[in-house]
């Protein structure tokens, strides 16, 4: 079997809910230092953008953008991809535990991992983000370790000199138990006051058996928000909502599998895509509302509901968090069966699709925009398996795919 076909059979247990045996433990989380620490919020950014000296809104546009695509490059399966705007190239990340530099005219290797991780359906590595100042990438990948495979492992590796990342740097900020082998998000997103926002899933097999996405005291199933050491463990930001009342880690709570989630770098509103069980999925949107970023403290309905509908009856979110409805869900039609999110168009090449959120359907492989005010759901293009859509280091849209395509997006 060839690598791009394996990749996709590999990253095709993101599409069905597993129902594989493990031990239905408590999860755990490690790697907290000291208790909370006394950072409080930096500003929020500006609700407007100077762009060729004219001051615009971040609303999206009343336009039907179109535009295209093309491939850019073509590695082994793609989990994710991280623009490096220090060194001015975008940073492609194979699950099976290798990150390339795009900057020359072949893919050039930075940092391999592969030792300690593996791809295996949605195992492996899942995510990566940079530090502000670029000196650090953080790693969001599941363990091979002898008495503790599968579990999450968030990282931290130093950038060298030469561009590249020195594995023997490579230091544990956190560490999640996992009761099954899916669901375990994936994603990473680096705030503006430098502290780390992390994406897990409900812990896996199907349904949230043992009903961890609503629990407070539980990491799984939630946004977790930390401050990484630069030693390896982390501190607790002081102002996360439940840092008195419950696991101070969480952020937010009532997910399933948020597989790639997006800050936006003009108004810090959050933006989630979330893998849905068996009939909707879902993006959900929360406005930032002087808070660092949008989510603080809101619970997104999983697993009592489903997109807009009931799901477990037994079971609700935790009368601390405020319960928000999806910005928009869509069934399972015409073979739609697995979301893959999604960032807000910020770019200058596409004027159109200033504002829209792109995301794709993991089954169907549509490339869909989303306008938030009109309610309003374009398709933009078509691409094969696609895994992330992200923005490149000039703020254009980049897609990766389960096949090991790097995607342009381009003007129509």
């Amino acid at each position: 079997m060839t690598h791009r076909l394996a990749g996709i059979v590999a990253l095709s247990t993101l599409i069905v809910a597993c129902n594989s045996s493990a031990d239905p433990s408590t999860p755990t989380i490690s790697g907290a230092i000291t208790g909370p620490d006394v950072t409080t919020t930096s500003p929020q950014p500006p609700p407007s953008i100077v762009n060729d000296d004219v001051l615009r809104s971040p609303e999206p546009t009343d336009s039907q953008p179109t535009l295209r695509v093309s491939v850019s490059a073509s590695l082994s399966p793609l989990s994710d991809l991280v623009a490096d705007p220090l060194a001015d190239r975008l940073l492609a990340v194979e699950q099976r535990g290798i990150i390339y530099s795009l900057d020359e005219s072949q893919p050039v290797e930075v940092l391999n991992i592969s030792h300690l991780t593996r791809q295996n359906g949605e195992q492996g590595l899942l995510g990566a983000a940079l530090s502000l100042d670029g000196s650090t990438i953080y790693l969001n990948f599941t363990s091979t370790e002898e008495g503790a495979e599968g579990h999450t492992v968030i990282a931290a590796v130093t950038r060298a000199n030469d561009g590249s990342f020195d594995e023997n740097s490579l230091v544990t900020i956190m560490t999640i138990s996992q009761p099954y082998g899916n669901h375990n998000g994936g994603d990473l997103e680096v705030l503006s006051d430098g502290s780390l926002l992390i994406a897990v899933g409900d812990g896996g097999s199907g349904g949230d058996p043992e009903r961890h996405a609503h629990n407070l005291n539980d990491p799984l199933g939630k946004l977790l928000r930390i401050r990484p050491l630069v030693g390896g463990g982390y501190t607790i930001p002081r102002d996360n909502p439940y840092v008195e009342t419950a696991l101070g880690e969480v952020w937010s709570s009532g997910l399933r599998n948020p597989w790639r989630i997006d800050v936006d770098p003009i108004n810090a509103d959050l933006w989630i895509a979330d893998v849905g069980q068996s009939e909707l999925e879902e993006i959900n949107r929360v406005e930032a509302l002087g808070n660092l970023i949008g989510g603080k403290g809101i619970d997104f309905g999983w697993s009592s509901s489903e997109g807009f509908s009931p799901f477990n009856s037994d079971v609700s979110p935790d009368p601390r968090s405020t319960e928000i409805d999806p910005a928009f869900a869509y069934p399972h039609d015409n073979g739609a069966c697995s979301i893959t999110g999604g960032v807000v168009y910020r770019g200058d090449l596409i004027d159109d699709l200033w504002g829209w959120y792109v995301y794709a359907d993991y089954c169907t492989g549509v490339i869909s925009g989303f306008n938030y005010l009109t309610s309003t759901n374009i398709k933009l293009a078509d691409v094969e398996s696609p895994t992330a859509i992200e923005r490149d280091h000039l703020g254009e849209i980049v897609i990766a795919t389960a096949g090991g395509d790097v995607v342009t997006v381009e003007r129509p």
